[in-house]
Protein backbone atom coordinates (compact mmCIF):
# COMPACT_ATOMS: atom_id res chain seq x y z
CA UNK A 1 0.00 0.00 0.00
CA UNK A 2 1.46 3.41 -0.94
CA UNK A 3 1.68 5.93 2.12
CA UNK A 4 3.27 9.22 2.31
CA UNK A 5 3.95 12.26 5.02
CA UNK A 6 4.99 15.18 5.30
CA UNK A 7 8.15 15.57 7.62
CA UNK A 8 8.06 19.21 9.19
CA UNK A 9 10.38 20.81 11.29
CA UNK A 10 9.80 24.03 13.52
CA UNK A 11 11.02 26.32 10.54
CA UNK A 12 9.20 24.96 7.81
CA UNK A 13 8.45 21.75 5.76
CA UNK A 14 11.12 19.54 5.14
CA UNK A 15 10.40 17.52 2.67
CA UNK A 16 8.03 14.15 1.80
CA UNK A 17 8.23 10.18 3.22
CA UNK A 18 6.99 7.89 0.62
CA UNK A 19 6.57 4.05 1.34
CA UNK A 20 6.23 2.33 -1.94
CA UNK A 21 8.67 -1.02 -1.88
CA UNK A 22 11.28 1.06 -0.73
CA UNK A 23 10.86 4.01 2.02
CA UNK A 24 12.26 6.73 0.04
CA UNK A 25 12.70 10.61 1.91
CA UNK A 26 12.90 13.43 -0.68
CA UNK A 27 13.90 17.14 0.36
CA UNK A 28 11.22 19.75 -0.51
CA UNK A 29 12.82 22.73 0.97
CA UNK A 30 16.42 24.46 0.30
CA UNK A 31 17.18 25.90 3.18
CA UNK A 32 19.90 24.15 5.30
CA UNK A 33 17.79 24.87 8.64
CA UNK A 34 14.96 22.86 7.52
CA UNK A 35 17.73 19.58 7.71
CA UNK A 36 15.96 16.59 8.99
CA UNK A 37 18.86 14.65 10.66
CA UNK A 38 22.53 15.24 11.22
CA UNK A 39 23.65 12.49 8.79
CA UNK A 40 21.17 13.30 6.23
CA UNK A 41 22.00 16.54 5.02
CA UNK A 42 20.53 18.81 2.24
CA UNK A 43 20.77 17.39 -1.13
CA UNK A 44 18.67 16.43 -4.43
CA UNK A 45 19.01 13.11 -4.18
CA UNK A 46 16.68 10.68 -2.38
CA UNK A 47 17.60 9.30 0.69
CA UNK A 48 16.16 5.37 0.44
CA UNK A 49 15.91 2.36 2.87
CA UNK A 50 14.40 -0.57 3.08
CA UNK A 51 13.59 -0.35 6.55
CA UNK A 52 12.16 2.91 7.57
CA UNK A 53 15.44 4.96 8.07
CA UNK A 54 16.54 4.89 11.63
CA UNK A 55 16.06 8.45 12.54
CA UNK A 56 12.52 8.49 11.57
CA UNK A 57 12.03 5.39 13.49
CA UNK A 58 13.57 6.38 16.19
CA UNK A 59 10.28 7.56 18.36
CA UNK A 60 8.52 4.64 17.33
CA UNK A 61 6.47 2.36 20.28
CA UNK A 62 8.17 -0.40 21.13
CA UNK A 63 6.57 -2.97 23.93
CA UNK A 64 3.68 -2.46 25.92
CA UNK A 65 2.27 1.00 23.70
CA UNK A 66 3.21 -0.76 20.36
CA UNK A 67 0.78 -3.91 21.56
CA UNK A 68 -1.96 -1.03 22.89
CA UNK A 69 -1.69 0.65 19.18
CA UNK A 70 -1.27 -2.26 17.38
CA UNK A 71 -5.06 -3.30 19.05
CA UNK A 72 -6.40 0.45 18.30
CA UNK A 73 -5.58 1.00 14.77
CA UNK A 74 -6.25 -3.02 13.66
CA UNK A 75 -9.17 -2.22 11.67
CA UNK A 76 -7.53 0.46 9.42
CA UNK A 77 -5.61 -2.66 7.93
CA UNK A 78 -1.68 -3.68 8.24
CA UNK A 79 -0.02 -1.76 10.98
CA UNK A 80 3.43 -1.16 9.64
CA UNK A 81 5.43 1.24 10.51
CA UNK A 82 4.30 4.36 8.24
CA UNK A 83 0.66 4.04 10.18
CA UNK A 84 2.26 3.97 13.42
CA UNK A 85 4.15 6.81 12.29
CA UNK A 86 1.13 8.94 11.07
CA UNK A 87 -0.42 8.20 14.30
CA UNK A 88 2.49 9.23 16.62
CA UNK A 89 4.34 11.32 14.40
CA UNK A 90 2.52 14.90 15.28
CA UNK A 91 3.52 14.71 18.83
CA UNK A 92 7.05 13.29 19.84
CA UNK A 93 10.49 13.78 20.97
CA UNK A 94 12.92 15.77 19.02
CA UNK A 95 12.17 18.91 15.95
CA UNK A 96 10.64 16.60 13.46
CA UNK A 97 6.65 15.91 13.12
CA UNK A 98 5.01 13.43 10.45
CA UNK A 99 1.69 14.62 9.09
CA UNK A 100 -0.34 12.82 6.45
CA UNK A 101 -2.50 15.83 5.30
CA UNK A 102 -2.18 19.72 6.88
CA UNK A 103 -4.96 20.69 9.41
CA UNK A 104 -7.90 18.49 10.18
CA UNK A 105 -6.25 17.09 13.77
CA UNK A 106 -6.73 18.71 17.44
CA UNK A 107 -4.33 16.98 20.16
CA UNK A 108 -5.86 15.85 23.21
CA UNK A 109 -6.30 18.72 25.97
CA UNK A 110 -3.89 18.39 29.03
CA UNK A 111 -6.32 17.16 31.83
CA UNK A 112 -3.57 15.93 34.29
CA UNK A 113 -1.09 18.26 35.99
CA UNK A 114 2.50 17.32 37.30
CA UNK A 115 0.69 17.92 40.70
CA UNK A 116 -1.79 15.45 40.15
CA UNK A 117 0.04 12.42 38.63
CA UNK A 118 2.97 13.18 42.52
CA UNK A 119 -0.16 13.09 44.60
CA UNK A 120 -2.51 10.29 42.88
CA UNK A 121 0.21 8.01 41.45
CA UNK A 122 -1.32 5.06 39.59
CA UNK A 123 -3.50 4.11 42.74
CA UNK A 124 -6.79 5.55 41.51
CA UNK A 125 -6.29 3.90 37.40
CA UNK A 126 -4.64 7.39 36.67
CA UNK A 127 -2.10 5.72 34.60
CA UNK A 128 -4.19 3.83 32.55
CA UNK A 129 -6.62 6.61 31.79
CA UNK A 130 -3.36 8.66 30.72
CA UNK A 131 -2.80 5.93 28.58
CA UNK A 132 -5.39 5.89 26.88
CA UNK A 133 -5.68 9.49 26.34
CA UNK A 134 -2.45 10.26 25.10
CA UNK A 135 -1.66 6.75 23.43
CA UNK A 136 -1.06 8.33 19.86
CA UNK A 137 2.29 10.46 20.85
CA UNK A 138 5.95 9.19 19.93
CA UNK A 139 8.00 8.15 22.76
CA UNK A 140 9.93 4.73 22.32
CA UNK A 141 10.57 2.07 25.39
CA UNK A 142 9.34 -1.32 26.30
CA UNK A 143 8.10 -0.48 29.54
CA UNK A 144 4.97 1.20 30.17
CA UNK A 145 5.32 5.08 29.43
CA UNK A 146 3.03 7.93 27.87
CA UNK A 147 4.34 11.32 26.94
CA UNK A 148 1.72 13.95 28.02
CA UNK A 149 0.94 17.65 28.27
CA UNK A 150 1.19 19.26 31.73
CA UNK A 151 -1.83 20.50 32.70
CA UNK A 152 -0.59 22.90 34.98
CA UNK A 153 1.71 24.71 32.42
CA UNK A 154 -0.62 24.96 30.19
CA UNK A 155 -2.96 28.05 29.30
CA UNK A 156 -6.55 28.49 30.23
CA UNK A 157 -9.29 28.63 27.44
CA UNK A 158 -11.99 29.62 29.27
CA UNK A 159 -12.73 26.33 31.20
CA UNK A 160 -10.73 24.16 29.16
CA UNK A 161 -6.94 23.33 29.18
CA UNK A 162 -5.46 24.09 25.74
CA UNK A 163 -2.34 21.95 24.81
CA UNK A 164 0.56 23.35 23.39
CA UNK A 165 3.01 20.45 24.07
CA UNK A 166 3.63 17.06 25.58
CA UNK A 167 6.22 17.95 27.48
CA UNK A 168 6.09 15.05 30.39
CA UNK A 169 7.18 11.49 30.45
CA UNK A 170 5.46 9.07 32.64
CA UNK A 171 6.58 5.58 33.56
CA UNK A 172 4.84 3.13 35.62
CA UNK A 173 6.37 -0.09 36.83
CA UNK A 174 4.62 -3.06 34.55
CA UNK A 175 4.34 -6.46 35.74
CA UNK A 176 7.83 -7.94 35.04
CA UNK A 177 9.93 -5.20 37.19
CA UNK A 178 9.00 -4.97 40.76
CA UNK A 179 9.07 -0.78 41.76
CA UNK A 180 10.83 -0.23 38.29
CA UNK A 181 9.73 3.86 39.22
CA UNK A 182 11.30 3.75 42.54
CA UNK A 183 14.23 2.05 41.12
CA UNK A 184 14.20 4.42 38.61
CA UNK A 185 13.96 7.61 40.97
CA UNK A 186 16.80 6.64 43.59
CA UNK A 187 19.21 5.81 40.26
CA UNK A 188 18.87 9.08 38.85
CA UNK A 189 19.06 11.12 42.12
CA UNK A 190 22.66 9.11 42.22
CA UNK A 191 23.36 10.94 39.22
CA UNK A 192 21.88 14.18 40.25
CA UNK A 193 23.60 14.17 43.43
CA UNK A 194 26.80 13.44 41.51
CA UNK A 195 26.37 16.73 39.45
CA UNK A 196 25.51 14.97 35.99
CA UNK A 197 23.06 16.50 34.03
CA UNK A 198 19.85 15.22 34.20
CA UNK A 199 16.61 16.08 33.51
CA UNK A 200 14.12 18.07 35.86
CA UNK A 201 12.17 14.51 37.59
CA UNK A 202 9.86 12.89 40.45
CA UNK A 203 8.38 9.92 41.87
CA UNK A 204 4.74 10.05 42.76
CA UNK A 205 3.91 9.64 46.67
CA UNK A 206 2.89 6.19 45.97
CA UNK A 207 5.93 5.58 44.95
CA UNK A 208 4.43 4.06 41.47
CA UNK A 209 5.33 6.25 38.96
CA UNK A 210 8.35 8.23 37.75
CA UNK A 211 7.66 11.49 36.09
CA UNK A 212 10.63 13.10 33.83
CA UNK A 213 10.35 16.37 32.27
CA UNK A 214 11.59 16.83 28.89
CA UNK A 215 15.00 17.85 27.82
CA UNK A 216 14.46 19.03 24.27
CA UNK A 217 11.92 21.63 24.76
CA UNK A 218 13.78 23.94 27.04
CA UNK A 219 14.26 26.85 26.54
CA UNK A 220 13.65 26.43 23.25
CA UNK A 221 12.71 23.40 21.27
CA UNK A 222 15.87 21.48 20.30
CA UNK A 223 16.53 18.33 18.25
CA UNK A 224 16.96 14.79 19.57
CA UNK A 225 18.79 11.68 17.82
CA UNK A 226 19.92 8.73 19.78
CA UNK A 227 22.89 6.90 18.68
CA UNK A 228 20.87 4.41 17.05
CA UNK A 229 19.94 6.93 15.15
CA UNK A 230 22.46 9.05 14.72
CA UNK A 231 24.58 5.86 13.47
CA UNK A 232 21.81 4.56 10.94
CA UNK A 233 20.99 1.36 13.02
CA UNK A 234 17.67 0.40 11.92
CA UNK A 235 15.30 -1.32 14.00
CA UNK A 236 14.90 -5.05 14.35
CA UNK A 237 11.68 -7.43 16.16
CA UNK A 238 13.46 -8.50 18.97
CA UNK A 239 15.31 -5.30 19.20
CA UNK A 240 18.45 -6.68 19.33
CA UNK A 241 20.04 -3.66 17.27
CA UNK A 242 20.25 -1.45 20.15
CA UNK A 243 22.80 -4.23 21.73
CA UNK A 244 25.38 -3.86 19.30
CA UNK A 245 28.53 -2.41 19.61
CA UNK A 246 30.78 -0.95 22.93
CA UNK A 247 31.16 2.29 24.45
CA UNK A 248 34.24 3.08 22.71
CA UNK A 249 31.80 3.45 19.22
CA UNK A 250 29.51 5.45 21.05
CA UNK A 251 32.48 8.16 22.41
CA UNK A 252 33.53 8.51 18.80
CA UNK A 253 30.00 8.76 17.69
CA UNK A 254 29.69 11.66 20.55
CA UNK A 255 33.46 13.17 19.57
CA UNK A 256 32.53 13.14 15.74
CA UNK A 257 29.35 15.44 15.67
CA UNK A 258 29.92 17.38 19.67
CA UNK A 259 32.75 18.83 17.59
CA UNK A 260 32.37 22.40 18.79
CA UNK A 261 32.50 20.94 23.00
CA UNK A 262 34.21 17.79 22.31
CA UNK A 263 35.69 17.59 25.44
CA UNK A 264 32.90 18.18 28.04
CA UNK A 265 30.55 16.07 25.96
CA UNK A 266 33.24 13.08 26.52
CA UNK A 267 33.95 13.72 29.87
CA UNK A 268 30.04 14.18 30.73
CA UNK A 269 29.77 10.44 28.50
CA UNK A 270 32.42 9.26 30.91
CA UNK A 271 30.47 10.30 33.77
CA UNK A 272 27.15 8.26 32.62
CA UNK A 273 29.41 5.02 31.84
CA UNK A 274 30.77 5.19 35.27
CA UNK A 275 27.20 5.75 37.16
CA UNK A 276 25.70 2.76 34.93
CA UNK A 277 28.74 0.80 35.97
CA UNK A 278 27.98 1.01 40.12
CA UNK A 279 24.88 1.30 39.65
CA UNK A 280 24.75 -2.11 38.04
CA UNK A 281 22.67 -0.80 35.17
CA UNK A 282 22.77 -3.56 32.50
CA UNK A 283 20.63 -1.83 29.48
CA UNK A 284 22.39 1.12 28.86
CA UNK A 285 22.31 0.45 25.69
CA UNK A 286 22.39 2.63 21.92
CA UNK A 287 18.76 3.94 22.50
CA UNK A 288 19.68 5.09 25.94
CA UNK A 289 22.68 8.17 25.04
CA UNK A 290 21.65 10.66 22.21
CA UNK A 291 22.56 14.03 20.82
CA UNK A 292 20.68 17.31 20.97
CA UNK A 293 21.14 20.56 18.69
CA UNK A 294 19.27 23.52 17.36
CA UNK A 295 19.07 22.49 13.45
CA UNK A 296 21.52 19.86 12.78
CA UNK A 297 23.66 22.25 10.58
CA UNK A 298 24.21 24.77 13.50
CA UNK A 299 27.24 22.96 14.90
CA UNK A 300 25.65 23.70 18.76
CA UNK A 301 25.96 19.55 19.36
CA UNK A 302 25.73 18.64 22.87
CA UNK A 303 25.00 15.41 24.95
CA UNK A 304 21.58 14.93 26.21
CA UNK A 305 21.22 14.66 30.02
CA UNK A 306 21.06 11.02 31.32
CA UNK A 307 18.03 9.41 30.93
CA UNK A 308 17.14 5.37 31.61
CA UNK A 309 19.33 4.46 34.38
CA UNK A 310 17.48 1.12 36.59
CA UNK A 311 19.56 -1.47 38.47
CA UNK A 312 18.90 -4.35 36.12
CA UNK A 313 20.53 -6.98 38.50
CA UNK A 314 17.87 -7.32 40.96
CA UNK A 315 15.50 -8.66 38.18
CA UNK A 316 15.41 -11.82 36.94
CA UNK A 317 14.57 -13.45 33.23
CA UNK A 318 13.34 -16.95 31.93
CA UNK A 319 16.13 -18.76 30.44
CA UNK A 320 15.23 -19.32 27.18
CA UNK A 321 16.20 -22.88 26.87
CA UNK A 322 15.63 -24.25 30.55
CA UNK A 323 13.24 -21.83 31.40
CA UNK A 324 15.07 -21.04 34.89
CA UNK A 325 15.06 -17.66 36.41
CA UNK A 326 18.59 -16.33 35.97
CA UNK A 327 19.51 -12.04 36.30
CA UNK A 328 21.55 -10.94 33.70
CA UNK A 329 25.56 -9.47 34.81
CA UNK A 330 26.48 -8.05 31.84
CA UNK A 331 26.62 -4.39 30.63
CA UNK A 332 24.88 -3.48 27.77
CA UNK A 333 27.84 -3.25 25.27
CA UNK A 334 31.50 -4.05 25.30
CA UNK A 335 33.99 -1.46 26.89
CA UNK A 336 36.30 -1.79 24.18
CA UNK A 337 35.71 -2.18 20.46
CA UNK A 338 37.07 -6.08 19.74
CA UNK A 339 36.24 -6.81 23.49
CA UNK A 340 35.19 -10.44 24.11
CA UNK A 341 33.19 -9.71 26.98
CA UNK A 342 30.79 -7.78 27.99
CA UNK A 343 31.24 -8.11 31.86
CA UNK A 344 31.41 -4.99 33.98
CA UNK A 345 35.16 -3.19 33.96
CA UNK A 346 37.60 -3.23 36.81
CA UNK A 347 38.42 0.04 37.82
CA UNK A 348 41.95 -0.11 36.23
CA UNK A 349 39.98 -0.57 32.45
CA UNK A 350 37.41 2.21 34.01
CA UNK A 351 40.29 4.84 34.24
CA UNK A 352 41.91 3.69 30.90
CA UNK A 353 38.79 3.92 29.09
CA UNK A 354 38.21 7.93 30.62
CA UNK A 355 41.40 8.56 29.64
CA UNK A 356 42.50 7.10 26.36
CA UNK A 357 38.71 7.29 24.55
CA UNK A 358 37.14 10.44 25.96
CA UNK A 359 40.35 12.18 26.80
CA UNK A 360 39.66 12.78 30.69
CA UNK A 361 42.47 14.00 32.51
CA UNK A 362 42.09 12.72 36.01
CA UNK A 363 39.36 9.97 35.68
CA UNK A 364 39.87 8.71 38.92
CA UNK A 365 38.53 11.71 40.14
CA UNK A 366 35.13 11.42 38.35
CA UNK A 367 34.97 7.99 39.41
CA UNK A 368 35.33 9.14 42.88
CA UNK A 369 33.27 11.84 42.76
CA UNK A 370 30.17 9.62 41.40
CA UNK A 371 30.85 6.82 44.08
CA UNK A 372 30.62 9.31 47.02
CA UNK A 373 27.29 10.42 45.46
CA UNK A 374 26.01 6.90 44.93
CA UNK A 375 27.13 6.19 48.72
CA UNK A 376 25.05 8.84 50.13
CA UNK A 377 22.25 8.62 48.10
CA UNK A 378 21.80 4.42 49.50
CA UNK A 379 21.22 6.67 53.04
CA UNK A 380 18.66 9.16 51.42
CA UNK A 381 16.87 8.73 48.38
CA UNK A 382 17.44 4.75 47.98
CA UNK A 383 15.26 4.69 51.55
CA UNK A 384 11.60 5.52 48.76
CA UNK A 385 12.27 2.74 47.29
CA UNK A 386 9.73 -0.57 48.62
CA UNK A 387 11.65 -3.15 50.80
CA UNK A 388 11.04 -5.70 48.99
CA UNK A 389 13.98 -4.72 46.24
CA UNK A 390 15.56 -2.14 48.80
CA UNK A 391 18.04 -4.47 50.30
CA UNK A 392 18.78 -6.06 46.67
CA UNK A 393 19.46 -2.41 45.19
CA UNK A 394 21.63 -1.60 47.84
CA UNK A 395 23.47 -4.37 47.70
CA UNK A 396 23.86 -4.26 43.73
CA UNK A 397 25.47 -0.44 44.17
CA UNK A 398 27.83 -1.86 47.16
CA UNK A 399 29.10 -4.41 44.31
CA UNK A 400 29.54 -1.33 41.80
CA UNK A 401 30.93 0.62 44.33
CA UNK A 402 33.25 -2.24 45.32
CA UNK A 403 34.76 -2.71 41.82
CA UNK A 404 35.43 1.01 41.15
CA UNK A 405 36.91 1.43 44.87
CA UNK A 406 40.37 0.23 43.93
CA UNK A 407 40.98 3.00 41.31
CA UNK A 408 42.27 5.48 44.25
CA UNK A 409 45.44 2.98 43.58
CA UNK A 410 45.21 3.59 40.30
CA UNK A 411 47.48 6.48 38.68
CA UNK A 412 45.48 9.53 37.53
Amino acid sequence: MRRSLHVLTPEGPAGTLLKEGQHVFNYTALEPDLEVALAMPLRAKSYASTPLHAVFAMNLPEGFLLDKLRRRLAKFGKVDDMLLLERTGRQQIGRLQYVAEEGGWSPPPANASLQRLIDEGSTKGLFEHLVETYLEAGIAGVQPKVLMPDAGLQPQSGERTTLIEPDLIVKAAGEDYEALAANEFACMSAARRAGIKTPEFWLSSDDTLFVMRRFDLSPERRGFEDIAAVSGINRDPDGAYKYGGSYEAVAKVIGSYAMSNRQSALAQFFDYLVISVILRNGDAHLKNFGLTYSTPNANDVELAPLFDVVTTTIYTYPNPRTGESIVDRTMALKLFSGASSRAYPAAVDLVRFGRTVCGVERPKDHIDRIATAVFETIDKELQRVPPTIRSDMAAAWVEGLGSVSSSRTVTS
